[in-house]
């Protein structure tokens, strides 16, 4: 019999949590830019995009995993116009040849930020 899901809620005062450990795969809520300050960032397409990637990063190392473990991405742009400027910083952050398969769509995102990520990784044999 498979071990059960175990959630990380983000906090009691919000219904999701930050990620969910099934077997040796963790899928992560979106995970939208927050600036130093812990407010929504306002920055350029390219700061926000490294301030996700860099949180997620956080995130799955917390958990025993990595960006080079990460199997799925889903990706949502405020402004398609944006799309070259953010595979330019996503690109960097994974090997060559060996990126995650990905969707990305447009869409109304809270906070007004320009971009939000989800992911799905695995938790690698120690």
């Amino acid at each position: 019999m498979s071990q059960p899901p175990v959630f990380h809620p983000v906090s009691a005062d919000l219904p999701f949590s930050a990620a969910v450990r099934y077997g040796d795969l963790l899928m992560l809520s979106g995970q939208i830019p927050f600036d130093e300050e812990g407010k929504p960032h306002t920055g350029s397409i390219e700061a926000q995009t490294h301030a996700v990637l860099k949180a997620i990063d956080a995130t799955l190392n917390g958990l025993g995993s990595s960006l080079e473990h990460v199997i799925k991405a889903n990706v949502w742009l405020a402004d398609l116009q944006d799309f070259a400027a953010f595979n330019a910083i996503y690109r960097s952050y994974f090997q060559a040849g060996r990126y995650p398969v990905r969707s990305l769509v447009q869409a109304q995102l809270a906070f007004k930020v320009a971009v939000e990520i989800e992911v799905q990784a695995i938790i690698p044999q120690a």
